[in-house]
């Protein structure tokens, strides 16, 4: 049977290797008079599942501090609303309490619908008879990003974790402020009761290797093959495990030589080639460029480049942090990179075929928005949002689209009509230019769909001059065409959407928000 010593992405989940420094920290500070809530963040195959899991174990064994621990994997849970995130929560809660409470347990599982309300009612009881509960929310990315979720649902978590026996600890790809969709969600308290430095999970360090290697006591390292270890995978738990698989599945034991160490790596890249793309295909476009630049000079240093795109890169080990300068990409990415024929700067290259068009145009937008300064912030939260999404959540763009208009729009009467009243003389003009359906604008600010009316009217049509200040007509045409959009990702009702479409929509919502940042003033 092959040695899979070190199982990788498995059921059940694999023991924790290393992370002591992590560890100690959360559980200080879960475990301090008043504990803290925290936020754990680290990029796909991290292992943030695994350190919860080792997080669970040591707290069970740390003379009880909590009366119920429970982990809640949202990853693979579909949440769509509000009411059914509240109902799991109470759900989970609920078999959690079961050992230490057992009364609340029934309690919580006998009611249909669980609410706020009435979690809160037992997380009360709880206080009362000295109980704690820790919720650990893994995959908490997955509600958080969906955009289904309202403020509503984050202020009355806000409320619950306020309560003194209870405590949160999430796990996500991006910290939570990353995450967040909504402009109105954004702004809830929630956000702020966990501790302001997350616990960044990333590479293994020289004491979590040293936590690795004592598991094959059967091999000893040479300097030089450690070397060719660390090079290879810049201590990527991903890369470096399945290398030292690979050695056990070969019967390698005693002194591991440098040419046996490269064998090894080269052999393993199978094992890891799929897991491998995916983490680069998380990777932003800009900084898989930056990643080039690495390649092709040698080192960069940390201040040329955006803070966003080094801590993507290094945080995988896809390139070594030395002297503040970006060094060593790791060579079996570098195989991966050179394998690809879709690789490279060449247009003929990325764009070859319909499957690297759907890749390598992410990039193209990603570029098109960093070229713009001065777009609105919430605007560039959700293009940045709508580059995340595709190619693969067209439908999930396309839902949030509304937002981007409703957004747009507010910018637009800001600069335009203060305190959104339509000038008399404008409706005058209107209204002797026979313009449809102005008159009932006289009582009523046009909403929805008259909304591209009156923008329509504002810029001139071909009874009426163009009265608007700033705005042009062409990006009336613009947000036309994205607001047409905007409907449709409001009633998609199962319909097919193609990767195509969704990309151009993104274009339009792209080059609506440089035209605000160009006509409108202060932006």
């Amino acid at each position: 049977m092959i040695d899979r010593r070190f199982p990788i992405c498995s059921t059940p989940v694999p023991p924790c290797l290393g992370r002591e420094e992590l560890l100690a920290r959360m559980v200080a500070s879960l475990t301090k008079s008043v504990p803290s809530h925290l936020q754990v963040v680290g990029p796909r195959f991290a292992g943030k599942t695994v350190l919860l899991s080792e997080l669970v174990r040591r707290l069970e064994n740390a003379e009880k501090p909590y009366s119920a621990v429970f982990v809640w994997d949202l990853a693979h849970q579909s949440i769509e609303s509000d009411a059914q995130f509240l109902h799991a929560l109470g759900r989970k809660l609920g078999r959690a309490l079961r050992v230490q409470h057992p009364a609340y347990s029934d309690h919580l599982e006998a009611l249909s619908d669980l609410t706020s309300a009435e979690v809160a009612e037992v997380l009360e009881a709880v206080r009362d008879e000295g109980g704690k509960v820790l919720a650990i929310l893994d995959g908490f990315d997955k509600a958080v990003g969906s955009g289904l979720l309202t403020r509503n649902l984050w202020d009355q978590l806000r409320e619950l974790a306020m309560k003194p026996s209870l405590r949160l600890v999430t796990a996500s790809r991006k910290r939570l402020s990353e995450l967040i969709r909504d402009p109105n969600a954004e702004t809830s308290p929630f956000w702020n009761i966990f501790e302001p430095v997350p616990i960044r999970l990333g590479c293994f360090d020289d004491q979590d290797l040293e936590a690795v290697l004592k598991q094959t006591p059967e091999m000893r390292l040479t300097n030089g093959a450690r070397t060719e270890w660390l090079n290879s995978t810049n201590a990527s738990p991903l890369l470096a495990l399945e290398v030292l698989n690979r050695l056990l599945a070969d019967g390698e034991g005693g002194e591991i030589s440098p040419e046996c160490m490269r064998n090894a790596c080269d052999g393993a890249f199978s094992a890891i080639r799929d897991r491998l793309e995916i983490q680069w295909a998380d990777c932003p476009p800009t900084a898989q460029e930056l990643l080039y630049r690495v390649r092709e000079l040698s080192s960069v240093s940390r201040g040329d480049a955006r803070a966003g795109d080094t801590d993507a890169l290094i945080e995988r080990g896809f390139v070594q942090l030395h002297s503040n300068k970006l060094q060593r990409a790791n060579r079996l990415l570098t195989r991966l990179l050179d394998e690809t024929p879709n690789e490279g700067s060449s247009l003929a290259r990325l764009f070859s075929d319909e499957l690297s068009y759907q890749r390598n145009l992410r990039g193209v937008f990603d570029h098109r928005i960093a070229h713009a300064e001065k777009i609105d912030a919430t605007l560039a939260r959700y293009l940045r949002h709508g580059v995340d999404d595709l190619p693969d959540h067209p439908d999930v763009f396309l839902t949030h689209i509304r937002g981007f208009v409703d957004k747009s729009f507010e910018l637009i009467w800001a600069a335009e009509l203060e305190g959104r009243s339509i000038p008399s003389e404008w409706m005058s003009i209107w209204r002797y230019n026979k313009e449809r359906g102005v008159d009932e604008w006289l009582t009523t600010f046009p909403q929805g769909v008259h909304r591209v009316r009156l923008l329509n009217l504002m810029t001139g049509t071909d009874r009426s001059k163009r009265c608007a200040k700033y705005v042009t007509k062409g990006t009336y045409a613009v947000m036309n065409a994205v607001h047409a959009f905007g409907d449709f990702g409001q009633h998609q009702e199962g319909a097919p959407v193609d990767s195509g479409v969704a990309y151009a929509a993104l274009h339009l919502c792209v080059e609506l928000a440089r035209a605000l940042a160009r006509e409108l003033p202060g932006q």
